[in-house]
């Protein structure tokens, strides 16, 4: 069985272009739909814990291996991630020196989020517990895969048997999750710890499945026609579900998960969807999540101060470049390619540099 899962990889770099819609913040139909929705970081939650249970399950035997599962994952994630907290830090110098020199104010007047406090709590990955994002927003959902990358290790190492712990935890958090009364995708506090923790174990519980069934007769026949059904259907979930019943959907995304794993390049379906290019992008969707809200601010400044287009200011008192619908499709089409070009050259010439590809 390979590591490496193609139907997984083109679905990661579609969930971080969808994620990336999200912040495209501009009245355009690619930008500006149902499916530019936060909960596709929930599916990395879930996709996630089904490729470190793939991966990880039968190797977590002793403190040595543990501390090398934890070593390799931080790699993966840290490099990045401190990388754009400072391309943010020196924007936020930068928006401090032009408010004192020239009297221009940002959205969010420097320092005034992202200070002292909250670069600590990048620095040291605890961002996801704060009351609200900071720095590069999108990282808030590595702290909090990184500490549930700890808890599935210690899991796995202290509990061979895990099969009711996790499912008496997953039970008891789910039913919080509901008391508390606010639906799946907060993106700040602890709940968003919860939130990640929940999903990642549920796609933990999607790979014991795999394994146990993937094998049957019955699974092989049908498990192309499932995942299709079951594309569709979990894309209806994210664009028709929300608030309590938000709960069900990383259950979809797991089954999705589970028939999806056997798709290969030899009918309809797998030749669509492990596609070179869409293998590609979910190779380079780590940089792609991490660098869009760059591009695209970098983007709006250029367009705002450099070309001199109109801003207007909206209801909640934020100044936005004044687009047609053209422009902006044109602008979000722009960000995207920018965005793929970056995030091809940091995956290739930094990522690599820290951590060898599965």
């Amino acid at each position: 069985m390979k590591n490496k899962l193609q139907s997984f990889e083109t679905y990661r770099g579609f969930a971080a272009l969808m994620i990336a819609a999200v912040h495209f913040n501009v009245n355009s139909p690619l930008s500006n739909h149902s499916l530019a929705n936060g909960l596709f970081v929930h599916f990395f939650f879930t996709l996630s814990g089904f490729v470190m249970y793939l991966n990880y399950h039968n190797k977590l035997i002793d403190f040595s291996s543990v501390k090398k599962f934890l070593k390799k994952r931080f790699f993966r994630l840290y490099p990045l991630h401190l990388l754009f907290l400072i391309i943010f830090l020196i924007i936020e110098v930068s928006k401090y020196f032009a408010q004192i020199k020239y009297g221009l104010v940002a959205n969010n007047e420097a320092f005034s989020i992202n200070n002292f406090k909250t670069f600590l709590g990048n620095i040291f990955l605890i961002q996801t517990f704060f009351d609200y994002n900071t720095f590069n927003t999108p990282s808030w959902s590595i702290s909090a895969e990184y500490y549930t990358y700890m808890i599935f290790a210690l899991v796995f190492f202290c509990m061979k048997k895990n099969n009711l712990f996790i499912f008496i935890s997953l039970v008891g958090i789910l039913a919080f999750r509901i008391n508390s009364e606010t639906g799946l995708g907060i993106e700040n506090t602890y709940l968003s710890f919860l939130d990640c923790i929940y999903c990642f174990f549920i796609g933990v519980f999607s790979c014991k499945i795999y394994f146990k069934y993937s094998n049957f007769e019955i699974f092989q026949k049908y498990y192309s026609i499932t995942t299709l059904i079951l594309l569709v259907v979990s894309g209806l979930l994210i664009i028709n579900i929300g608030g309590k019943f938000s709960f069900i959907i990383p259950l979809f995304f797991g089954l999705l998960l589970v028939f999806s794993a056997n798709l290969k390049n030899e009918n309809i379906l797998g030749k669509i969807i492990c596609n070179k290019f869409f293998v590609y992008l979910g190779s380079i969707s780590y940089s792609i999540y991490m660098c869009h809200l760059f591009v695209f601010w970098i983007l709006t400044q250029f367009l705002r101060f450099i070309i001199k287009l109109d801003t207007i200011v909206d209801d909640n008192g934020i100044t936005k470049l004044d687009l047609n619908i053209l422009e902006a499709t044109i602008m979000v089409v722009v960000s995207y390619t920018l965005t793929i070009i970056l995030s091809h050259i940091l995956y290739n010439y930094f990522e690599k540099r820290f951590y060898k590809p599965s």
